[in-house]
């Protein structure tokens, strides 16, 4: 524990002045991440992470005392700010040599700090922990301890009351009994051990504790309810043999759901469970559910509506027995076919299947998790089942008449070349009858549901559409402007989606609609579109920030904040727009990146991060004008002593007319009175990273600092696609680019290299195959065969590559056997005979995104075709590198690869030679 100065931070980086930017330096450098802002507004926990080491985790009370917590992450903190708890783990070197598999078994504590005093408390072998919704009680379980056959079972602690009849011991899975729970009042440090603890819920808006207790013996479970301010308990239920597996409260604690079963070890599959309701203190009672096939199970969730009305319960689909291996008997059961066929290991793939295999087993335990949502009307106890096989998912909210729901049951098939789809339904609550809004929308847009039940909106196939709940009509909206509401930018061989919906306006009867710049406010019963900002004219692009994640409603008399992003010269701000009078007030605008990052839920103080390649991203506070801002962490003192360097925006056109854009990063005081070696880094879009602060990380892509620090030129281009022609329309992009900052005097012509990954890396593998102006090339896991790579399976996922081709990224707009034409002019496989450039692959050999043979292919043809390649295979990786040490390593070998061929340093002897194979083992 530890008081933080400016100074003591800097120095705590480990930089001194104008040192050169070393990989050590890089993988201690620490991001900002986790920040958590009390309810008040008078606390702040963050965690400080280095890519590689021990995080620190802080905590101030925002009057300039600042504590930190070794290897403190995952910060809470409480409603009053008083207090900080973090995640604490082992030590990475532990976490490293126990490996994954152990790393993730091994225990994890917790760290109590008050952020007045600095005081710190630890506690070990913790498993969950949470607030009190004032902030003043704190509860911590444990894990279980291990068996001490000389600790009296009647020691201190304080054990539940046994139930009335005491069953027979039963056979419990270990994994369903409680562990003992530590409940702290940090007011007056006053502590309630509890044994046998399963679970707890504290409620969200009082200081009301829920927990439930499960005992060897099968006898003693109950589910307690605390009154946290009066110290008073009350047992809501108990049972013998029996557990609770899931609890609800409503946000004031009034009303508790919990659901009960069996927890014999031996009744294992699907076990129905029963669902119980406690008014305040009084006991529980048990509530009906229907009879319909359905089961309540313990994957099953239950959810309060704010108004305490309702209470959502999922219920889970009857499945089908799993299997059973039978074992051999003895000699004779060797010819019984019935063990025999159980131990048949076979998938049967069948052309009509919903879903490929890969992809069905890819989602088999979700599936048979899925909750099937209903409704149980509390006044009256009737429940009305919401969801079903045909339309599986709802979405829940506080509407007191409907829901939306969805399905994307009739698109199943037609994912492997199409994508996702989703028919989606108006639900009534109080009858469960379905009205269809809309067929076949793109699976990631989803209408807009009016809280006040007035109607709903949604954007599909190029039109915007309004529909009215009470008189059950919809209509095609269009404001007038020639580019509408569909995305402008969209460059995919699909349908163009939508920008999507801002909050419902004043009574509900209206919705904010975005179009690429503006807000529209489209009201609901007369279909009128209003333009609420003027951005389009001057390329400002406004964005409402949500500063109320409880509330769908933003009241008209109140000013509505903004975000605000200039897509010609990349200035952000914030703005109050007011509803009801149009009136503007720009608060913040800058050349800078202007980021929201949370409200405190009980004050107007909000948390902003500002940034530019060269300004840090610290956290800064202000109000709801958000017309100052006060700058509260310091991590940005690493950046002191180094010659970090600057970023410009540069234009061009491409080679068929298109404007475009893109970002220089250049070094420290350079003036351009020389040209630079140059790395060319791309994927789609990168302009909009013009003030984005530089990755500090060893990943799958170059460490910008680290090569403009070392006198590179970094250069991210933005590149626009057309349909059926990827790696042509790639081509025209970067060309006129590259040769734009040629011009300029920047990059030196003759030292320019290109790295790219996934998406980017097959179009810098396609690019090699059609112009010599790269010196060198870094190609991560590119597909390089369109052809054979079409039928892969994305392993991730299940899904088959199809629909990347047809209707996603790799944009060839049809399937192989309708074009194959196109599959080979886009790979660079069939091209490598026009290759000059020397390129390194890399490739884990179990990505799960890019089949690994795809490396392999170009690499084979690169090869027979006598062209200089070495490719990196790290051996049990995915598509994007995990292990530390494979990031370093590929980070070496690239930036050697980039200095011998850019800048004249000797040549790398695994690239000159290669590395023979030799096995390593672990060190004894």
């Amino acid at each position: 524990m530890r008081v933080i100065a400016p100074l003591a931070l800097m120095l705590a980086s480990g930089f001194s002045i104008a040192e050169p930017l070393s990989l050590e330096q890089i993988m201690k450098f620490q991001t900002l991440k986790n920040p958590a802002l009390a309810d008040n507004g008078q606390g702040l926990a963050y965690v400080a992470q280095p890519d590689w080491g021990e995080a620190t985790g802080y905590v101030t009370n925002l009057n300039k005392k600042v504590w930190t917590v070794e290897q403190g992450t995952k910060p809470s903190i409480s409603a009053d700010g008083a207090y900080a708890l973090f995640e604490v783990k082992a030590p990475l070197w532990e976490r490293q040599n126990a490996g994954k598999k152990k790393a993730g078994k091994m225990s994890v504590g917790r760290t109590l700090i008050n952020s007045d005093t600095g005081e710190q408390r630890s506690f070990d072998k913790v498993t969950s922990s949470d607030f009190s919704a004032s902030g003043r009680f704190l509860m911590v379980q444990f894990e279980a301890e291990e068996a001490d056959d000389t600790k009296d079972k009647d020691d201190t602690a304080e054990q539940p009351e046994a139930a009335e009849e005491q069953g027979a011991k039963i056979d419990i899975a270990e994994s369903k009994l409680g562990t003992k729970a530590l409940l702290i009042d940090l007011s007056s440090g006053k502590e309630l051990e509890l044994t046998g603890v399963t679970q707890f819920s504290f409620a969200k808006d009082a200081d009301i504790l829920v927990w439930a207790t499960s005992f060897e013996e099968g006898v003693g479970n109950q589910v307690v309810r605390r009154d946290l301010a009066a110290g008073t308990d009350t047992v809501l239920w108990q049972g013998q043999d029996l557990g609770a597996t899931a609890i609800a409260q409503t946000e004031d604690g009034q009303l508790t759901s919990f659901s009960t079963t069996l927890l014999r070890s031996e009744d294992k599959f699907q076990l129905a469970h029963k669902l119980w309701l406690a008014d305040g203190a009084k006991p529980a009672n048990e509530l009906s559910l229907p009879d319909d096939g359905m089961l309540l199970t313990e994957h099953s969730k239950l959810h309060f509506s704010r108004d305490n009305q309702r209470l959502f319960v999922g219920r889970q689909l009857p499945l089908p027995q799993e299997l059973t291996i039978e074992e051999f008997s003895d000699s004779n059961s060797l010819y019984d076919m019935d063990t025999l066929m159980s131990r048949v290991e076979l998938n049967v793939w069948h052309g009509d299947d919903p879903r490929i295999k890969t992809n069905e087993i890819n989602q088999y335990k979700k599936a048979r998790k899925h909750n099937y949502v209903g409704v149980m009307h509390l006044k009256d106890k009737r429940f009305v089942q919401l969801a079903d096989a045909s339309v599986p998912d709802v979405t829940v909210a506080d509407n007191q008449g409907y829901l939306l729901a969805s399905s994307d049951q009739p698109y199943l098939k037609m994912i492997s070349w199409a994508g996702f789809y989703k028919d989606w339904y108006l639900v009534d609550l109080n009858t469960g009858e379905r009205r269809l809004l809309v067929t076949q929308q793109g699976g990631y847009q989803s209408p807009t549901l009016s809280p006040t039940d007035s109607g709903v909106a949604w954007f599909v196939r190029g039109d915007l559409y309004r529909h009215n709940i009470a008189n059950n009509q919809t209509e095609v909206v269009s404001h007038g402007e020639e580019t509408g509401f569909a995305d402008e930018d969209h460059d995919y061989p699909s349908p163009a989606p939508g920008y999507g919906f801002g909050s419902w306006l004043g009574n509900g009867r209206a919705v904010v609609a975005y179009d690429k710049f503006d807000l529209w406010q489209l009201d609901i019963d007369s279909g009128k579109l209003t333009a609420l900002t003027a951005g389009r004219e001057h390329g400002w692009q406004y964005r409402e920030i949500d500063l109320d994640a409880d509330s769908d409603l933003h009241p008209m008399g109140e000013p509505m904040l903004l975000h605000g992003y200039n897509v010609q010269d990349k200035r952000e701000g914030a703005y109050q727009l007011g509803l009801s009078d149009r009136s503007w007030k720009v608060a913040q605008q800058g050349d800078y990146k202007l980021s929201f990052v949370a409200k405190a839920e009980d004050s107007d103080t909000l948390l902003f991060s500002k940034q530019r390649y060269d300004l840090y991203p610290d956290l800064l506070t202000t109000d709801a004008t958000v017309s100052q801002l006060t700058k509260v962490t310091e991590l940005g003192n690493q950046l002191d002593g180094l010659d970090w360097g600057q970023a410009e925006l540069v234009h061009w056109r491409s080679n068929d007319g298109k404007p475009l854009s893109g970002v220089v990063i250049t070094p420290h005081g350079y003036k351009g009175d020389k040209p630079l070696p140059t790395l060319v880094y791309f994927y789609r879009f990168m302009s909009q990273r013009l003030h984005n602060f530089p990755q500090m990380a060893l990943n799958h892509r170059p460490n910008f600092a680290q090569y403009v620090n070392d006198g590179y030129a970094v250069f991210l281009p933005d590149i626009r696609f057309e349909v059926g022609h990827p790696g042509q329309s790639s081509l025209s992009s970067m060309l006129p680019g590259v040769q734009k900052i040629i011009d300029m005097g920047i990059a030196k012509a003759d030292a320019i290299g290109v790295q790219g990954h996934s998406w980017a890396g097959y179009q810098d593998a396609y690019l090699i195959t059609q112009t010599d102006i790269f010196a060198a090339a870094v190609s991560g896991a590119p597909v390089s065969n369109m052809t054979s790579a079409y039928g892969g399976i994305r392993w991730g996922s299940g899904l088959t590559r199809q629909f990347q081709y047809e209707s996603g990224q790799s944009r060839i707009g049809k399937s192989l056997m309708e074009a194959p034409h196109l599959y080979i002019e886009n790979s660079p496989v069939f091209h490598v005979d026009r290759i000059d450039t020397p390129l390194v692959i890399m490739f884990g050999d179990e990505d799960e995104a890019v089949p690994y043979e795809q490396g392999l292919e170009l690499y084979m043809a690169m090869r027979r075709a006598a062209k200089p390649v070495v490719m990196l295979q790290y051996e049990g990786e995915p598509h994007h590198l995990k292990k530390y040490p494979n990031k370093v390593d590929y980070s070496i070998k690239m930036k050697a690869f980039f200095d011998h061929h850019l800048k004249g340093a000797p040549a790398p002897t695994w690239w000159t030679q290669g590395v023979p194979y030799l096995k390593a083992n672990k060190a004894d």
